[in-house]
């Protein structure tokens, strides 16, 4: 409903309730005046029946011989008859005599009329009859209250002491009432009328109220532009008037809003005390203003808004408080963002003071104070926080790194496209002990994009520059071991070589000179003799071989395999074709990049182990290449034959060094060094090495050159043995 809607009811109901009220009061004089005016004539009524009665009486008594009971029967009779015929008020209006006999109110049996509906008798006790009663017992006068009937009649009564008898003229009050009830209806009913056809014509032809309804409206839009809540409160807290943007604050509309208490309705529970508290010390005038109050409102939607309020006293021309003034700015998205700047500081203060390294600002030249230090730093440079915020980064930098710090610095600031540096630099403790550190500096520009301060994160390589020089001094150390160590197995292998070669030499001599003088037990020894030091110059030059593969850089080339193998092959044509083995090459091998010379080592010892160790009648060799189904970009090698095979719990030991699985003389003999020494040389291309195996069928070798899984998964099959996919 709007004011002016309001304004027109309530002058509609104060005028009707002013005409009403006028109409009510005339009524009630008209009523009285009635009343007085109906008694006096129901009074004067019974007088004047008391007098002609007594007159009639004692007219009768002088001119008739009768009894004085037959007198009064005949003047009564006379006189009722005479009223009846002479009616003069009402059509409920009756005129009763009657007389009191042993308790009994007994009405005169003579009023024909009124045969049949009076009763024979009233008790004197009896509430009913109170007009009689009151002439009975010897009063005259007027009153309201209940006939023999029980119904409310206005009555007069009088005594005629000397007929001993009461006289009552009556009256139904309602019969009364009823005229002025229609006019009191009719009055207010014309009161009604007279007060809408006002109002119509106030709504057609009033100016000041179109001039309010404007003004209104003015103030309404100028409160709706306004950009922070604006309320009316009454001097209860109730919301008079409220504008659009405290409508959409509260999410509901001016007609719902309006006649909400403030505190109560609209301020979450917990801050409704003291919205209270505020309003209290502005309507009770105790402050004129309070400003800068916050609360949490409660929207229609049970969400939350976070405002700041204010408030002013309202006064009328006297001075009187007529309510407050209020205005609230929300304010939930800045304490939003307080608390999510608040939560971010609390966490770049916990990472910065709980960094594994030491972060500090540092102001730009030529101050280059500390502006912040954290607790690492401090540790680091063996200062207290206050100490290091009195120095500037030059007390801590070791003279020999200050002037390229510097320059670093200057280029950092002198090139907006350089966002950081870093670099290894030594700093000065406190207790003078020099320390190396990895600086990494960042500069931080303001919106003109001058410099503000570095942000430098100092990280403690102290121990791994010890480190560092502790593995140089390590490794030329090593250096100076392994090339002694070279020089003396080379020297080691000449020396021993020259007494190998006596020996064998002495005891070849001794059996062809003199093995005939000799016993066969004394020969067997001297060759006993010649085979172990032919024996031990083996071993010595493989053990020579073993250790250079390892010291030895690679001479890593592009190398054509498949003719690496032609050319193995083609030295052991003679091994090959003396004991009938077939080789088989399913494809050309690739070109890859590798050390020739060792890895003609890797195929030499893998073919010719192929060839050595095969009893079959028709034996074979397979050398090929595969992918991998899973990376086909790893290349798989395999040399594959049908020879004796390899127990699995031989498979573990075969690249030991020095390890035959059978006896020195046993298939060709050997020193049991070369699968050790391809094992080496595949490791040091970066490859790796494994083999598969089953007893009295076979073995084939894998490797890769640039190992990158172990796994035996290929593109042609689960496990490949030989071309033939293995079951």
């Amino acid at each position: 409903m709007t004011d002016k809607q309001k304004t027109l009811f309530l002058s509609a109901a104060v005028l009707s309730a002013a005409l009403c009220g006028f109409a009510i009061v005339t009524v009630c004089l008209i009523y009285r005046t009635t009343l007085r005016l109906e008694t006096q004539r129901l009074e004067e009524i019974t007088h004047s029946h008391a007098v002609l009665i007594e007159e009639f009486f004692h007219a009768a008594e002088r001119f008739n011989a009768v009894s004085p009971q037959d007198t009064l029967e005949t003047v009564l009779t006379s006189v009722f008859n005479a009223h009846l015929h002479k009616q003069c008020f009402g059509n409920s209006g009756e005129f009763l005599i009657g007389r009191s006999e042993q308790g009994q109110i007994i009405f005169w049996p003579g009023l024909e009329r009124l045969q049949g509906t009076l009763p024979a008798s009233v008790p004197m006790q009896s509430p009913l009859a109170a007009p009689m009663r009151r002439a009975l017992v010897g009063q005259t006068g007027s009153m309201t209250g209940p006939d023999y009937r029980g119904v409310t009649v206005l009555a007069a009564y009088q005594w005629v002491p000397e007929m001993n008898i009461g006289l009552v003229a009556k009256i139904d009050l309602a019969e009364v009432r009823k005229p002025l009830v229609h006019a009191a209806a009719q009055a207010c009913g014309a009161a009604l009328l007279t007060v809408l056809a006002g109002l119509l014509v106030l709504l057609r032809f009033n100016p000041f109220l179109s001039r309010l309804e404007e003004e209104k409206m003015r103030a309404q839009n100028y409160l709706d532009i306004a950009g922070t809540m604006i309320t009316v409160l009454d001097e209860n807290g109730r919301i008079k008037l409220i504008n659009r943007k405290g409508c959409e604050i509260l999410g509901g509309e001016q007609e719902g809003l309006a006649g909400l208490f403030w505190a109560g309705h609209c301020v979450q529970s917990g801050d409704q005390q003291a919205a209270e508290q505020a309003l209290n010390l502005l309507c009770s005038g105790a402050q004129e203003h309070v400003d800068g109050k916050e609360f949490r409102l409660r929207r229609i939607d049970d969400s939350e808004r976070v405002v700041e309020w204010s408030g002013r006293v309202l006064r009328d021309k006297r001075g009187k408080i007529t309510g407050v003034l209020a205005a609230a700015a929300d304010i939930t998205e800045r304490k939003q963002i307080e608390r999510t700047l608040s939560e971010a500081n609390e966490a770049f203060q916990a990472t910065f003071e709980q960094a594994a390294v030491g972060i500090g600002h540092v102001a730009p030249a030529p101050s280059g104070r500390w502006l912040l230090v954290n607790r690492k730093l401090c540790g680091i440079l063996g200062y207290t926080a206050e100490e290091l915020l009195r120095m500037n980064i030059r007390d801590v930098t070791h003279p020999a790194d200050l002037e390229r710090s510097l320059a670093k610095a200057m280029e950092l600031v002198s090139n907006p496209e350089l966002t950081t540096y870093s670099m290894e630099k030594q700093y000065i403790r406190k207790d003078g002990a020099v320390i190396w550190v990895n600086h990494t500096v960042s500069l931080v520009r303001d919106e003109q994009g001058k410099p503000k301060y570095y942000i430098s994160v100092i990280e403690d390589i102290q121990a791994r520059k010890e480190m560092e020089e502790s593995l140089r001094e390590r490794t030329e150390m090593l250096v100076r071991s392994n090339k002694e160590l070279d020089d003396f197995a080379y020297i080691a292998s000449h020396d021993l070589k020259e007494p190998l070669r006596g020996i064998m030499s002495y005891s070849t001599f001794l059996l062809e000179d003199y093995g005939a003088q000799f016993g066969g037990e004394v020969r067997d020894k001297l060759k006993t003799i010649g085979d172990l030091a032919e024996r031990l110059t083996n071993l010595t030059d493989d053990l020579l071989t073993f250790s250079r593969v390892g010291r030895l850089e690679l001479a890593h080339r592009p190398v054509s395999l498949h003719q690496l193998v032609d050319d193995v092959l083609n030295t052991l044509m003679v091994s090959i074709e003396r004991e009938k083995v077939k080789v088989h090459i399913p494809k050309p091998l690739p070109t890859v990049t590798c050390d020739a010379v060792r890895m003609r080592e890797v195929y030499y010892n893998l073919i010719s182990n192929a060839v050595k160790y095969n009893d079959k009648a028709d034996k074979w060799i397979e050398i090929g290449v595969l992918q991998r189904w899973n990376d086909p970009g790893q290349t798989v090698f395999y040399v594959c034959d049908n020879g004796i095979g390899i127990r699995d719990k031989h498979t573990d030991k075969v690249f030991t060094m020095f390890k035959r699985l059978h006896g020195s003389g046993k298939y060709g003999g050997g020193t049991g060094a070369g699968l050790a020494i391809v094992k080496k040389i595949i490791e040091r291309h970066g490859g790796h090495i494994w083999l598969e195996s089953a007893e009295g069928e076979g073995t084939v070798f894998f490797f890769t050159l640039s190992e990158q899984e172990e796994h035996l998964l290929w593109q042609d099959g689960a496990s490949y043995w030989g071309g033939r996919t293995m079951s």
